[in-house]
């Protein structure tokens, strides 16, 4: 790689970088490329050139954090865990990317259907993981679909909590401030 190779991608990171504050803290459908190219210090036509379109450029950054979001699921979510290890790594791995879900549920029917579809299979790799952990520690005589069914509330009251969010900084987390309430709700429902 040459160095203007290299400058191009600097610029494609910076981008990435920058963007991903700004779609954080205006969403989706507010965000305009403007804002973008003053906040990056690069023209417009560099966003461009670098991604095509403005939907391009966030539809990349969505996209990224949900398969980084999936990948940290698959790594510290062990069904086969204690239900509190699991809770616990659960809740700290979403509290991880609370920022960018928050946005993606809050943005959700402006997404592509590309993005939407990944929505959707991520929410049944986490229904299946909480469903294999409660299989795991059957503690209970909950019946298959009552499981899927309690699976459904707890995960809508996660979301709830997440589109509740209207301030995005490291130190405002809506989760770690429910997470007593969430840990509550699931040992009521699973335990």
């Amino acid at each position: 790689m040459g160095i203007r190779d290299d400058a191009k991608q600097l610029t494609r990171e910076n981008i990435l970088l920058v963007t991903t504050s700004l779609l954080q803290e205006k969403g989706y459908v507010r965000l305009s490329s403007r804002e973008i190219s003053e906040a990056c210090n690069v023209s417009q036509g560099t966003i461009f050139l670098h991604f095509g379109t403005k939907n391009n450029l966030l539809n990349e950054i969505l996209y990224g954090n949900v398969l980084k979001f999936e990948d940290a699921l698959n790594e510290r979510c062990i069904p086969s865990e204690t239900q509190d290890t699991f809770i616990r790594n659960f809740l700290n791995t979403l509290s991880e990317y609370e920022n960018i879900l928050s946005r993606t549920y809050k943005d959700y029917f402006y997404l592509s259907d590309s993005l939407q579809k990944q929505i959707t299979d991520l929410e049944t790799i986490i229904k299946n993981k909480l469903f294999d952990n409660l299989k795991e520690n059957r503690s209970s005589g909950i019946n298959i679909i009552d499981s899927f069914i309690l699976i459904d509330s707890f995960i809508s009251q996660i979301k709830y909590y997440l589109m509740e969010k209207n301030v995005y900084s490291i130190s405002n987390s809506i989760l770690k401030q429910k997470r007593g309430r969430i840990t509550k709700l699931y040992r009521m429902l699973f335990q």
